[in-house]
């Protein structure tokens, strides 16, 4: 399964949070690029980094990100 940023549910759950993307990489213990990243729609995240987003912005795994079959 492939994790990915719904958008733009995603930047709108982090402005919400009033976090920048490197606001949110400190709180979730992610980098800066990886965020950003993730954000354009670049990479996608692996379980752990998608549970640390979702704790740091206090929001459902479901309201930011979706799951592809591979």
């Amino acid at each position: 399964m492939i994790i990915k940023a719904k958008q733009p549910e995603f930047t709108h759950a982090r402005i919400h949070a009033g976090f920048s993307q490197r606001k949110l990489a400190r709180e979730s213990g992610l980098s800066s690029p990886f965020i950003s990243q993730l954000e354009s729609g670049l990479r996608n995240a692996g379980p752990e980094a998608a549970k640390k987003i979702c704790t740091a912005l206090e929001v459902p795994f479901e309201k930011i990100f979706l799951l592809e079959n591979s």
